[in-house]
């Protein structure tokens, strides 16, 4: 049986509730409440406070199948970006935590986050998907001001990844928008019609679409599908060729 080092994770902020709940999920799977309660040893309504408060952490995700809300533990590297001062231990610790994963072999997978770490998690796997898999990164209906008031670290961190790594994105903003930060080695800015407009910002990237919506909270769904991605790529370069380079 592996030895976790709990105190580690208390120190980045995790509860006691949290961390067993956590790693519970970690050893166990995608799980619905009553399957976490038994096997943690938690009641119910501390499992439910308790989940949503990962969520809000950006540790847990769920996927709704049947009406009934299916939670599964984040991949164990998000816990560094909680505390980067504790980088060395964390590094320690992941490795022993990836071993509780079981990751399910699909053709489809579906991450729904929600809360304050949305915007975080996006660009973060926006941008690994791009050093790893190369190409392109596709925005749609975005509205830059919005993500830089949610996060304008990880957002100026993303810019500056980009121009660092030379990657290249192309981003359809509504005919008006005049907030526009992104570099300019990077980013091509084309303008859309207001009737064009969707309360969602769409990201297209390697095999992944990622939907933000702005809300309270904020909810970011990340679907990894190859077709689904081709589909919503085809869809993005019919509407680039009718957008303005100009607004």
């Amino acid at each position: 049986m592996v030895e976790i080092n709990k105190k580690v994770l208390k120190q980045i902020g995790l509860a006691d509730n949290e961390i067993k709940v956590y790693i519970t999920l970690l050893k166990i799977g995608s799980a619905i409440v009553s399957k976490i309660a038994e096997i943690s040893g938690l009641y119910r309504p501390y499992v439910y406070d308790t989940l949503k408060r990962l969520q809000e952490k950006g540790l847990v995700s769920f996927v709704s199948k049947e009406n009934k809300k299916f939670f599964k533990a984040v991949h164990p590297s998000h816990l560094v970006e909680i505390e980067k001062e504790k980088l060395e231990e964390l590094n320690k610790l992941v490795p022993q935590l990836e071993k509780f994963i079981k990751i399910p072999k699909e053709d489809t997978k579906v991450e729904l986050y929600s809360g304050k770490k949305v915007v975080r998690v996006v660009q973060k796997d926006v941008l690994k998907t791009l050093l790893e898999k190369g190409g392109e990164s596709l925005v749609l209906g975005v509205n830059e001001k919005k993500f830089m008031e949610a996060d304008s670290i990880i957002m100026k961190q993303f810019f500056n990844q980009i121009k660092k790594h030379k990657l290249k994105e192309k981003v359809l903003v509504r005919t008006g928008d005049n907030y526009l930060p992104a570099h300019k080695e990077t980013t091509t800015y084309r303008f859309l019609p207001k009737e064009f407009s969707d309360p969602t910002s769409t990201f297209i990237y390697g095999d992944k679409i990622t939907i933000v919506l702005f809300g309270a909270p904020l909810h970011g769904l990340i679907i990894e599908s190859k077709m689904l991605a081709n589909a919503y790529r085809k869809q993005f370069n019919l509407l680039w060729k009718l957008a303005k380079s100009k607004p």
